[in-house]
């Protein structure tokens, strides 16, 4: 659990990274590609999706996975987090939560002796993801999650006001959780402590969703407040190390400098629209395709009820209580969407339990 919450930080900074991306550095030469391999006209060439993960060394579980969005042409991103607990099919494979898609890859990358099991299993999963949500995946990313406290020091802390007091302890996690409500400065050790909290919160798992987008709001306004050229290759080396990808470093690195313009008013977050059911969360399909065409289809072929998840992937058809919430009308789904500005002066309802 600890080494999960890491990822929270190197999304951040990714997402500060690469929101002012421009086709000086990024250009991929197959972006009229539909996810099949299929040529399709294009509505927007200045725009370009990933798909960002974070998982535990021991169990492979992604715990964290985010679809992000930048138009380069506009400046502006699109942060959709998808719930671990998201019911999803794959193969035969009975563990049906979405963050055991990559661990499942990872076992057929190593069968078939890859030289990267890892970048393999991360490329593998965004194929995954890109066919069954019909959409162009251009580049993936998946975090190891060490160095939480070096991350959050290296850009000194995390300034952000703490919505509540919260007080927590579980010894058999080694979770000891005791911040005060008000404006703070986090260290490595008290972000720690904000993005684990979930006990207190109404909603839990989708209450500190909605609390990991206040932190990451917070993260990238501390990252390009403090970050200069004198800090950068600090903090780049401590994502880097936890980073498997199929972006060119390099690049990367070059384009960071650009961070430190990012404007939160351009960015979005919110969550996969969907609800519980069945001890899973269950993706509506009509609420996903609406997200997935505004935000994140680069071609012209609009995306629809009909041309998403055909395979119905995201629930189990033997299951009423899934499908009544996988087929529910779209005007009935809240999947919680903020500006990072408004997330940023806490103009985002978390309720206690």
């Amino acid at each position: 659990m600890k080494k999960f919450i890491a990822v929270l930080l190197c999304v951040a900074a990714l997402v500060g990274v690469l929101v002012f991306l421009n086709d000086t550095f990024f250009n991929p030469q197959d972006t009229d590609l539909d996810p099949y391999g299929n040529e399709k006209a294009l509505k927007n060439n200045k725009q370009y999706n990933f798909l960002i993960m974070g998982h535990d060394r021991k169990a492979s579980l992604t715990d964290v996975m985010m679809l992000v969005s930048f138009d380069t042409a506009e400046g502006k991103a699109v942060v959709m987090q998808i719930p671990r607990d998201t019911y999803v099919e794959y193969e035969d494979h009975t563990y049906h939560k979405i963050n055991g898609v990559y661990n499942h890859c990872i076992g057929l990358a190593k069968e078939a002796e890859a030289e990267d099991a890892g970048l393999e299993a991360c490329v593998m999963t965004a194929d995954f993801i890109a066919k069954a949500f019909n959409v162009k995946i251009h580049y993936s990313a998946v975090m190891d999650l060490d160095g939480f406290g070096q991350i959050v020091d290296a850009i000194g802390g995390v300034r952000m006001d703490v919505p509540y007091d919260m007080k927590y302890e579980d010894s058999a996690q080694d979770l000891y959780i005791d911040l005060e409500e008000g404006e703070q400065t986090l260290t490595g050790d008290e972000a720690e402590q904000f993005v684990r909290y979930r006990s207190g919160y109404l909603n839990a798992d989708l209450g500190r969703g909605d609390a990991q987008k206040m932190f990451m709001a917070a993260f990238i306004n501390s990252f390009k407040e403090n970050v200069n050229v004198f800090t950068l290759n600090a903090v780049a080396k401590e994502i880097y190390n936890n980073l498997t990808t199929d972006i060119g470093v390099r690049d990367m690195i070059r384009i960071a400098f650009k961070a430190m313009d990012a404007d939160l008013s351009d960015i979005t977050m919110l969550t996969a629209p969907g609800g519980l059911a069945s001890s899973y969360y269950v993706l509506n399909k009509d609420s996903l395709a609406k997200v997935l065409e505004e935000s994140f289809n680069i071609f012209e072929d609009e995306l629809s009820y009909d041309n998403v998840d055909t395979d119905v992937l995201f629930s189990y058809e033997g299951d009423p209580a899934m499908m009544a919430v996988y087929d529910r009308p779209a005007d009935e789904i809240n999947y919680n969407k903020h500006n990072a500005e408004d997330v940023s002066k806490e103009e985002i309802n978390v309720p206690l339990k």
